[in-house]
């Protein structure tokens, strides 16, 4: 358990010093932006651009709050890596760390405004005092002339435990930009389906561009099944990147 600690705490610091470190020596750069705090879409970190993301999930039926931050990196132009630490937090508890994971997502083919564009996605989650897991997602967009961005992912996931069955769900969501604003104001919707009970949640979701290399978005997901316990659920993912 002490063994446990000093590496989370570890993680912690290591993320905090990067973070630090980014903002007294990275150059600002125009780098890439989600549209979603959940749904991927097919741009991702190019070559050698990095990212600190943390990411806020509020379900308010349970009252439960996750965090996780993330460190991304562009390995090439088609391939990025990103490790994670997770907490979580029950009625009544403090935030507790609950897991670590390995995200990697492979961009195919070229941009092309009107064309669907795939990529791959592929995670590796080891929740504590349990056995890892997989999960992969085929990450379909559709960009338009005037900024809109059409996003699916089609996920499926699987512990690694004798006889386990891959889960199949799905999220998808649409954003463009909002007027003309010096923080680039982008607006639309996301629909998620939940992996673990099959809830779908559906609302709106609102990104700004803080600077060229800060970036915001959260969403409120309105409840469309399982209403009498799920009462929605707030996201908020926030981005700092930098070359």
């Amino acid at each position: 358990m002490v063994i446990r600690k000093r590496v989370v705490s570890k993680a912690v610091a290591a993320t905090a010093l990067c973070t630090v470190g980014s903002f007294c020596n990275g150059p600002a750069a125009q780098a890439h932006r989600r549209d979603f705090p959940f749904t991927y879409d097919w741009y991702q970190p190019s070559q050698g651009e990095k990212e600190i993301e943390p990411q806020t999930l509020y379900r308010r039926g349970e009252h439960t709050l996750q965090q996780q931050v993330e460190f991304e990196y562009g390995i090439s132009k088609r391939f990025m890596i990103a490790p994670y630490v997770v907490f979580d937090k029950e009625p009544g508890d403090h935030l507790r760390y609950s897991a670590w994971k390995v995200e990697s997502r492979y961009q195919l083919g070229k941009f092309q405004t009107g064309k669907i564009l795939p990529g791959l996605y592929l995670e590796y989650e080891k929740p504590k005092g349990a056995s890892g897991e997989i999960e992969t997602k085929l990450i379909l967009s559709r960009y338009d002339k005037r900024g809109g961005d059409w996003s699916l992912n089609l996920i499926a996931e699987r512990p690694l435990e004798s006889g386990a069955k891959f889960a199949k769900t799905f999220s998808f969501g649409y954003a463009r930009p909002l007027g003309k604003s010096k923080y680039d104001v982008r607006g639309g919707f996301e629909v998620i389906r939940d992996k673990d009970d099959g809830r779908i949640n559906a609302g709106p979701v609102l990104g700004l561009a803080l600077t060229d290399n800060i970036n915001l978005v959260g969403s409120y997901g309105f409840p469309i099944t399982h209403r009498p316990t799920n009462q929605g659920e707030f996201r908020l993912l926030a981005e700092y990147e930098w070359f």
